[in-house]
């Protein structure tokens, strides 16, 4: 899952990233309000944590245009702007969640997570299919109830393949939603992380290359291995 953080505190978007990228999270970061607002017009994220007040463009303005165009990005809000009043409008701008300065980091986590299972309608951390049971809290997996020992690589993209099961996925759509722009992926990687993950997994994909368009995980969980 890829994340954008738009946060003109230094110390803190560090911070943030750190955490996230620990977590399994692929994070971008910008400090300024326009740059940000351009960015969203180019990239695609899963979640924006996003501040309110940035200079160029403001957190409040970045959102409004979010949904006028219709973008349903989960949106958590992390703010100074601390008073009643100003948390509900920013609830009813269409933020997701809001979250006032100072917090603890672990809980900026936990409310991440949350949106996430929210938007991909999850009850909990745990996506099965199949034999397999992936983690997206602790970052592990297990086939038939035995641990698997999976790169950290390796798991971002069997998430990304499990999140769209019965659709055909591209080898730049994967490398675009795993990495960010200091830690870029190329499709040749992609091809080695995939080819791994069949021979790791064994049977319990039905994983298929489609000449020229990418990668089909069927819903089964049985394994075509082609």
């Amino acid at each position: 899952m890829r994340i954008l953080i738009i946060e003109d505190n230094p110390t803190l978007a560090d911070g943030l990233k750190q955490v996230l990228v620990q977590a399994g999270f692929a994070v971008d970061t910008l400090a300024d309000g326009a740059q940000g607002q351009a960015l969203l017009r180019q990239q695609l994220y899963d979640l924006l944590l996003l501040d309110l007040g940035l200079p160029g463009v403001d957190g409040r303005s970045i959102l409004k245009q979010l949904r006028q165009q219709g973008q349903d990005l989960p949106v958590l809000i992390i703010s100074a702007r601390d008073q009643l009043d100003q948390r509900i409008e920013g609830l009813d701008l269409g933020a997701d969640d809001y979250l006032c300065k100072p917090f603890e980091l672990e809980e900026v986590l936990a409310r991440v997570r949350a949106l996430l299972r929210r938007s991909q309608q999850q009850a909990n951390n745990l996506i099965r299919h199949g034999t397999l049971e992936l983690d997206t809290r602790a970052q592990t997996l297990s086939l038939d109830g035995e641990p698997v020992d999976l790169h950290r690589r390796e798991l971002a993209v069997l998430e990304y393949l499990l999140a769209n099961t019965g659709r055909v996925v591209s080898k730049e759509q994967i490398a675009e939603r795993i990495s960010s722009f200091d830690d870029d992926v190329s499709s040749t990687a992609i091809e080695t992380y995939v080819s791994r993950l069949r021979k790791k997994l064994k049977g319990a994909l039905t994983l298929k290359t489609i000449r020229g368009l990418g990668y089909l995980l069927e819903a089964d969980g049985s394994d075509a291995g082609r």
